[in-house]
């Protein structure tokens, strides 16, 4: 069986990082991340490229955007932004409809 422990900390091109920042073993920064000052990133943790880091993050914590969040809730926004236009529809339709009803 082989174990391999990583105490390495990769970041990508361009990465921003303030002043007291403190990383963890084993981050990882995506490319133009940046991170704001007096933060602790904790072991592990992995932030996407692009996505604005402030405050101290928790050992493991897997974040993306700006500000960086949770990659599970990024995603969830993203699906629920792509639904917006057919909302708005429905939106209008019932809008008009009520409309209609008050006016008869």
């Amino acid at each position: 069986m082989l174990i391999v422990l990583c105490f390495l900390r990769i970041i990508v091109a361009q990465v921003g990082i303030a002043g007291s920042t403190r990383l963890g073993q084993g981050v990882v920064l995506g490319g133009q991340a940046g991170v704001a000052d007096h933060a602790t990133i904790g072991d592990g943790v992995q932030v996407g490229a692009q996505s604005g880091v402030k405050g101290d993050i928790e050992p493991g914590a897997i974040l993306f955007g700006s500000p960086a969040q949770p990659i599970q809730h990024t995603i969830k926004q993203g699906l629920l932004i792509q639904k917006l236009p057919e909302l708005f529809k429905e939106v209008k339709k019932l809008k008009n409809q009520l409309s209609e009803k008050n006016n008869a």
